[in-house]
């Protein structure tokens, strides 16, 4: 997995801590052999504080880093200085969204879970500028809104890395709420089965039938990695909140809320005839 400055940020992190329990030795006693505060150990440990070259360089003898692992590590360090693609949308993008950005362009599985909304993933142009018009903005903010959006995307055509598999367990509701009118909207579930038959994205409709699961209302995605050192990422949205939860006993709540919900789900062949009659009816 080639990590962009986010990943590689959250892999400098946990990895010193990695190393250091590997070493067994405690926060107390690196501190003191690199002589500087426990707080700073620590801050490096949690990501709050950056990494710098010559901290790797005085770990490695403390924490007994290998030769290659301690390259590695440098080389995590330069990549955290990165500037990514999203750095160009800078005056759009608040540091929240930054990070939102790094754990998906570096995520192996995403799996989304939506109430009402078309994840911004699988959105098309004219179903974002529908939801993004009634903003007080001017024409030029929201064109490059729509630009960062569908800048997304391109990871579904990406070849090195490859793309993560996605998962989308979608409301009913999702299929029904008309953004931007019939026409639009067909478009966009067109898109959509589009994305499923091409890209290897898995879509699974709850209907308005299903029995109540733990994720009723809930909108969130979850990150996966493919590194010793990434452990699961949820981001969770709530009315005017919204998080990052990597607490292992958190993430495993909203692991099974999302299989519950994936069982409330219709199969995929039969959530994409669902999608296919939606298609039908606003086409008429």
């Amino acid at each position: 997995m080639t990590a962009n400055a986010i990943v590689a940020r959250r892999r400098l992190a946990r990895g010193l801590r990695r190393y250091r329990q590997r070493s067994g030795k405690t926060l107390e006693t690196v501190a003191a052999e690199l002589e500087c505060s426990v707080a700073k150990v620590s801050r490096m440990e949690t990501g709050i504080s950056g990494i710098r070259i010559q901290d790797v360089r005085a770990l490695a003898p403390v924490v007994g880093l290998r030769p290659h692992e301690e390259e590695d590590m440098i080389e995590l360090v330069r990549r955290a200085r990165g500037r990514e693609w999203w750095h160009d949308y800078a005056d759009l993008v608040s540091a929240d969204a930054s990070t939102f950005f790094g754990l998906e362009d570096g995520a192996a599985t995403i799996r989304l879970r939506t109430t009402s909304l078309m994840p911004g993933l699988m959105q098309t142009r004219a179903y974002a500028a529908a939801l993004f018009s009634p903003l007080s903005e001017p024409p030029e903010v929201q064109e490059r809104r729509l630009e960062l959006r569908m800048r997304r995307q391109q990871l579904f055509d990406r070849t090195d890395p490859e793309p993560p598999k996605i998962t989308a367990v979608l409301d009913e509701a999702v299929l029904h709420r008309q953004i931007g009118g019939p026409q639009v909207m067909a478009e966009q579930l067109a898109h959509l089965l589009h994305r499923v038959r091409t890209s290897g994205l898995d879509v699974r409709v709850i209907p308005f039938t299903a029995p109540t699961h733990p994720a009723e209302g809930a909108s969130f995605t979850i990150f996966g990695f493919d590194h010793v050192d990434l452990a699961p990422v949820v981001y969770s949205e709530q009315p005017g909140q919204a998080s990052f939860i990597d607490e292992p006993v958190e993430v495993r709540r909203f692991e099974d809320a999302l299989k519950r919900a994936e069982q409330a789900a219709l199969a995929p062949a039969a959530s994409i005839e669902l999608v296919e009659r939606r298609i039908a009816e606003l086409s008429r």
